[in-house]
């Protein structure tokens, strides 16, 4: 167990007696005296399984070897689940998978909007439940570090003996193999994976929004540097829309920074990792926001607008361009104003390519996802779990075949149905009789559009962008070189993961305070070199040292 884990343990179990909302039922308990957890449950998993149930797949003869297994599964509740149900196991996909596997399985959930802070206290606790999904590249030291406190389990001899669909993905997709193993070459998840081979359609899901038909009216091309941005922000501006763009906080500086090659996160570029907060293009683009800003031209309240709000401002023909998802974003905006205004079609309602540096380049980079990364999460096998084989079955039975289609299209005959070889979704998904959105009747029947463990198949993201502007605007925005300066799912050594820590705590809450003032004009852009020198006191500098070395393990691996 690493230094100073026990201490935070027995702090965090001291707070977790007056913090607990959360039931563990059906999890293991601690230690045996004088063996690790890791040990432990390492030793009973290898001699449990026999060769004949580890080669057992869906559809052979023993196609239940774990019925009346009950295991337990904590879970972040998706809001498109809890829009419907209250627990993932009320979904008409988990009763599927229980029916299909015949292991009985409990969803735990922690509390919406408390979920990092009740898995720290149940990290500390010392007691799980049998899975755990969780974004593990992000645990502090990494994956590995789980598994060396005792939290989950290295599944090297799982995935050798008791997973053949895992071991015949990993042996056919060796970058996807790198991605799932700790920096000392440890597996240890189950992962959601965004396709298989980058880039794929899966990997992006979100682009600009714009009203054409103003565009048009005005004799103005869709826009896709900077300068042609600026020229049609003013020209909706002048048309008559109060906030002509408007979109979630969170993605504000992300939207706008590839304009100026700049990127607020780390990256790699020819071998070595950078950190765009530190490079003169950000104040470039961060003094184009302020411009913006004083102008109107972005929202004042870009602070706190989120999804609810960006919809209500371009649905109701207050912004005229937006940055949203394909399906909850561009898809419902385009539906709402054509009901209410027929004329508006979705010919009207249209994306452009990422914002770049230079007309006609690919964007140097975008919002666009990895493969397997900290967007996404996956799912371990605890310390605590009571029967390994059992969890590791159900687990890799999501990457068999059948398992596939059940995580990405339901239920055949009711959600979809194979049509000359493929499968298509049925009006249940498309146009469900109960009034689900697309998207609410996905999380009830499907994971994938959840970031739930399993493989996203190109042929579900391509029937959900039904409309002809969804499926222009997911070709548009993959027109990005973002995949050659994706930094890696992987973290820092263990041995700089409380340094490194602290050091992207201070410079995180660091930059969005500053970055914030400098846009609204509340701090002068003078104190910019003020601000470098306080981020570069913090250490991001060191941060960015510690990420140099940890990708060069990785790709040492």
């Amino acid at each position: 167990m690493r230094k100073g884990f026990a201490a935070k343990r027995v702090a965090a179990t001291a707070m977790a007696v007056a913090m607990t909302t959360m039931s563990l039922a059906g999890c293991s308990s601690g230690n045996k005296e004088g063996t690790t957890k890791a040990e432990e449950t390492t030793q009973a998993a290898s001699g449990e399984t026999t060769a004949a149930v580890a080669e057992t797949t869906a559809g052979e003869e023993n196609d239940k070897p774990y019925a009346g297994t009950k295991l337990t599964w904590w879970v972040k509740l998706n809001a498109n689940v809890s829009a419907t149900y209250p627990n993932l196991g009320d979904t008409p996909w988990a009763k599927y998978v229980q029916e299909k596997t015949g292991i009985e399985i409990e969803f735990i959930h922690p509390t919406v909007g408390s979920e990092k802070e009740q898995f720290s206290i149940m990290v500390a606790s010392g007691e799980y439940p049998d899975i755990i999904e969780h974004q593990w590249v992000s645990y502090a030291g990494g994956p590995g570090a789980a598994i060396e406190d005792g939290v989950i389990i290295s599944l090297n001899d799982v995935f050798e003996e008791k997973a053949p669909n895992m071991k015949k993905l990993l042996k056919e997709h060796p970058d996807i193999d790198k991605m799932v193993k700790s920096s000392d070459g440890q597996y240890y998840c189950f992962p959601f994976l965004r396709g298989l081979e980058s880039p794929n359609i899966t990997q992006f899901s979100s682009g600009f929004v714009l009203r054409k038909d103003v565009l048009d009216e005005l004799g103005l091309e869709l826009p896709e540097t900077i300068d042609e941005w600026e020229n049609v922000l003013r020209a909706y501006k002048d048309y008559g829309f109060e906030i002509p763009f408007v979109t979630r906080s969170e993605w504000m500086k992300d939207v706008w920074s590839p304009g100026f090659d700049n990127w607020g996160n780390f990256y790699v570029e020819d071998g070595v990792v950078k950190h765009g907060l530190i490079e003169d293009s950000r104040k470039e683009m961060i003094a184009k926001l302020h411009d913006w800003y004083e102008e109107g031209l972005i929202s004042r309240d870009w602070l706190v607008d989120d999804k609810k709000s960006s919809q209500t401002y371009f649905t109701t023909e207050k912004s005229a361009a937006s940055y949203a998802p394909f399906g909850q974003g561009l898809g419902q905006y385009t539906q709402i104003l054509h009901d209410a205004k027929p004329e508006i079609t979705q010919e009207l309602i249209r994306s452009t390519v990422p914002v770049t540096s230079e007309k006609g380049k690919n964007a140097k980079f975008s919002k666009m996802n990895q493969i397997y990364d900290k967007s996404g999460v996956s799912a371990a096998i605890s310390t605590s779990c009571s029967n390994v084989d059992a969890a590791a079955w159900l687990l890799d039975w999501m990457y068999s075949e059948e398992g596939n289609l059940c995580c990405n299209f339901g239920i055949e005959g009711e959600t979809y149905e194979m049509k000359d070889g493929k499968p298509v979704y049925t009006d249940v998904i498309m146009k469900n009789p109960d009034g689900l959105s697309v998207s609410n009747a996905l999380a009830a029947y499907t994971r994938a559009s959840t970031s739930g463990i399993c493989v996203q198949d190109p042929a579900y993201i391509e029937q959900y962008y039904e409309a002809d502007n969804q499926k222009e605007a997911l070709q548009l925005s993959m027109k990005t070189d973002m995949g050659k300066h994706f930094f890696p799912p992987t973290s820092v050594a263990s041995e700089d993961s409380e340094s490194y820590a602290d050091i992207m705590n201070n410079v995180t809450t660091l930059s969005d305070e500053m970055e914030a003032q400098f846009i609204s004009g509340t701090v002068s852009l003078d104190e910019w070199d003020n601000y470098m020198k306080q981020l570069k006191d913090f250490g991001i500098e060191d941060a960015i040292a510690m990420m140099q070395k940890a990708y060069d393990v990785y790709m040492a691996n």
